[in-house]
């Protein structure tokens, strides 16, 4: 009898597991959908702060599961900017990419600002902080302060405001679709299910 309980209750949690999705309860629907620039793919963009304790803990898992990505899938991390302080840690995620430092720096930028408090969106904290990562300052804050920077910044502020970002971490599916918060194993097996579902043109 035991048996049959374990079985069946492995299985109720299996169907659950699998269960359709319900707007408003795994995912929500933009007021204003928003253009893709991912021709031919699925975009999916993450809006996180390297601020925020729960972008934190989710990136482990969302790197892995951006590592085993499919061909039709094009995924991009987007740095919010709520407000004018939070424009510099905006400035210093566009200046990784822009200086092709992203992958070398991204965690431990996470790291310097959650475990360590160096608040990186104060030029002066963040100039002390890159020569520990092997960075050269100069060519870096160089690149930091460039127009093409300003840019980057001003379409993080826009975009914050667009896709209606009230939180962290936010992932929005083609444009359309934002997952609801939850613990890092059910909101990817919930991005992935909206992925199928804008694949299926839904």
């Amino acid at each position: 009898m035991m048996k049959k309980w374990v079985l069946a209750a492995l299985f109720l949690s299996s169907s659950l597991a699998h269960a359709a999705l319900v707007e408003g309860r795994d995912y929500t629907v933009l007021a204003k959908p928003q253009p893709t620039v991912a021709a031919g793919k699925v975009e999916v963009i993450e809006f996180f702060s390297y601020a925020c304790i729960h972008c934190y803990n989710l990136d482990p898992a969302l790197e892995a599961w951006r590592k085993k990505l499919p061909a039709n899938v094009e995924f991009r991390r987007e740095q919010i900017v709520w407000n004018k302080p939070m424009e510099g840690l905006a400035r210093l995620y566009a200046t990784f990419n822009a200086t092709k430092t992203l992958e070398k720096l991204h965690q431990p930028a996470f790291e310097a600002v959650m475990k360590k408090n160096i608040n990186l969106a104060e030029e002066d904290k963040l100039r002390q902080w890159l020569p520990s990562q092997g960075v050269n300052t100069a060519s870096f804050m160089q690149t930091y302060k460039s127009f093409g920077v300003n840019a980057q910044v001003a379409r993080a502020s826009k975009m914050t405001r667009d896709y209606a970002v009230q939180g962290t971490p936010a992932i929005v599916v083609g444009g359309k679709y934002m997952a609801q918060p939850a613990e890092p194993a059910r909101l990817l097996q919930v991005v992935n299910e909206l992925v199928a579902k804008v694949a299926s043109g839904k």
